[in-house]
């Protein structure tokens, strides 16, 4: 969803922080990585206070705004005037962090004719690291309206209108900076993460590879490229370009992070966390880090450490389902058994509940004692594994969220909850009413393009539904919006054309497990139980093997089933049923497995009565 005021703060800040190291620690980088360009002054070369002008803006180029701040001053003191060093001067202070003395150097604009398009551009991102907004949105506006803008700019221009919701607008300013300079890394780069949310891993790849020929040392560049093939699954080449970064600077924090990651994804823990060790801290208040800590203090078995590194992940991102799992189970496993239930309680009564969540519900209900609630939510988990796709559900209760705020109805984090329980109570009017107000509030903004397609798929309208899912997929393409898409497609009769959708997705993300269990399910429904089993076993293999979900045995034990293997079905279905006894679809797929066997009559038989007393279908 769109970022909080302080959320976009701490991003822009680290941005602007990795702006300037990237400078310092890349100077044979092209000149205007993330520092904007510096348009060049007529120079006398008689004159002293000319040359420590060029002297100071070299200084400033190498990202060094100490020794920019004594070469200008010199230069101000051999006869160079205030409006020709002011916007250089400024950001030698910004590159230092003294944004008073930035200020005054920046504010009002009084720049020489051929420092002005910079001068705008450093007294933008003054304006916005002290959020500033309307102001940064003038500074940038004028530095458009020079005759002589750079790429960069465009690409700060766009990175503020994306952090702001104005998603569209964005990729307008990305591609304004490619036509400035289709070279210029930090635009390929930009292009590349835009290109990346909205259409996926692959497509990304060819940017990040483009800006890496013309800049083949780029640590921005190598960074995005190392976490992309990463989501890909391309560990080797992953780590080919980590190694790379690291040889380039030692302490690259970054490289070590997505090492971590790679470690991890392969199951060698301690040398995950060995890894994040090697960042330094630079990753401590990261989502992304955060998650993987306390993930790996899980496998290290400390629950307790591990709540105590979800447990501030999960305030922050409410709604983050991976995050709600990851931290429900370390609360389970820390014997938090009340906290899981009074958490994920009202979540896991919604219909739209995923199997994960229910399951980790029945699991805390289980250890309370209460078998009989246990065993309902452990059979709804089951049920919502094996469920055709159907339309999104809401509750009564509308959108659980931990950061309601009702003083502003249009910010997201109220409008969010507001708008699903309008739709609950079959309040379209007022739904409209409020989806209104906030394509006032954020225009051209992807969010709100969803939560309009979520309005009109509740009413009764996929055509409509998929026109704005469609738009918001231009921007960001996730697999919570493929599922609302192919909900759209199926309401409108094309079932195939909603598989289509899923399996392209899962050709850009690999990795995604959730699109494989999703597109496995589809082909089953479709009857094509050889590509549905792979594709199951593809799930399992993801999840680093996974033996112990029941319901993705059960899953596989009715695609070998249905393909003839009874000796492997009926292996996957005991494993299952010996994991869950009580539930209900987990008793009939074995049902039919050992009916089809054969010789197990009397067992089978018990099996599917007991489905059949759970009012399980098909039994």
């Amino acid at each position: 969803m769109i970022s909080t005021p302080d959320r976009f703060r701490l991003r822009y800040q680290r941005w602007m922080w990795a702006a300037a190291v990237s400078a310092v620690l890349a100077p044979l980088a092209p000149v205007y990585l993330l520092l904007g360009s510096a348009p060049a002054v007529a120079e006398e070369p008689s004159s002293a206070g000319q040359n420590l002008l060029e002297a100071g803006r070299q200084a400033l180029l190498r990202g060094d705004g100490v020794a920019a701040e004594i070469d200008l001053r010199r230069a101000q003191d051999n006869g160079a005037k205030k409006p020709e060093i002011a916007a250089y001067l400024g950001e030698a202070y910004l590159l230092q962090g003294k944004l008073g003395l930035a200020r005054e150097w920046l504010a009002g604009g009084a720049f020489s004719p051929e420092s002005r398009t910079h001068g705008f551009h450093m007294l933008a991102r003054l304006e916005l690291w002290e959020w500033n907004i309307e102001a940064a949105r003038e500074a940038f506006s004028k530095a458009v309206a020079q005759k002589d803008v750079t790429s960069e700019i465009w690409v700060d221009f766009g990175r503020m209108r994306y952090m702001m919701g104005e998603h569209h607008q964005a990729v307008r300013a990305a591609l304004k900076a490619l036509d400035v300079d289709p070279e210029n890394p930090r635009a390929l780069e930009f292009r590349g993460q835009l290109v990346r949310d909205a259409k996926g891993l692959k497509a990304a790849l060819p940017w990040f590879e483009q800006g890496l020929k013309s800049a083949p040392d780029d640590l921005g560049l190598m960074g995005e490229y190392a976490a992309t093939l990463g989501e890909m699954g391309r560990a080797k080449d992953m780590l080919r370009v980590t190694r790379r970064m690291i040889e380039l600077d030692g302490s690259n924090s970054r490289a070590f992070f997505l090492q971590a990651v790679l470690a991890a994804r392969a199951g060698n823990h301690l040398l995950a966390r060995r890894l994040m060790w090697k960042t330094r801290g630079a990753y401590e208040d990261v989502p992304a880090a955060m998650l993987l800590r306390g993930i790996l203090e899980l496998e290290a078995g400390n629950p307790g450490l591990a709540v105590e590194e979800l447990s501030q992940l999960a305030r922050i991102q409410p709604d983050n389902a991976r995050v709600r799992l990851a931290y429900g189970r370390a609360l389970l496993e820390n014997g938090d058994e009340a906290e899981v239930l009074a958490l994920y309680r009202e979540i896991a009564d919604r219909s739209d509940a995923s199997p994960y969540l229910l399951t980790l519900v029945g699991r805390a209900y289980e250890a309370t004692g209460d078998r009989l609630k246990a065993a309902d939510y452990l059979d709804r988990a089951a049920q919502v594994m094996n469920a055709p796709v159907g339309p999104l559900a809401v509750s009564p209760q509308g959108e659980l969220t931990l950061y309601r705020s009702r003083d502003d109805t249009l910010l997201m984090g109220a409008a969010v909850p507001a708008l699903r329980t309008m739709l609950a109570k079959r309040q379209y009017k007022q739904a409209l009413e409020l989806l209104v107000g906030l394509g006032k509030r954020y225009p051209g903004s992807a969010d709100v393009q969803v939560l309009a397609g979520d309005v009109a798929l509740a009413r009764g309208e996929p055509q409509i539904a998929l026109s704005n899912y469609s738009g918001a997929a231009d921007i960001r393409e996730s697999f919570s919006l493929i599922e609302r898409m192919a909900v759209a497609l199926d309401g409108l009769g094309r079932s195939h054309s909603a598989e289509a959708l899923v399996a392209d997705y899962l050709r850009q993300h690999p990795q995604d497990s959730d699109a494989a269990l999703l597109l496995g399910q589809l082909a089953a429904q479709d009857g094509h139980w050889p590509l549905a089993r792979s594709l199951f076993i593809h799930v399992r293999n993801l999840r680093g093997g996974d033996w112990h979900n029941p319901l993705l045995h059960s899953l596989i034990a009715r695609a070998d089933l249905q393909a003839g293997n009874i000796e492997q079905a009926k292996e996957e279905a005991l494993a299952a049923y010996g994991m869950q006894r009580s539930n209900g679809h987990v008793a009939l797929v074995l049902g039919r497995v050992l009916q089809q066997a054969g010789g197990y009559e009397r067992e089978s038989a018990a099996l599917i009565a007991k489905a059949k007393a759970m009012a399980i279908e098909g039994s």
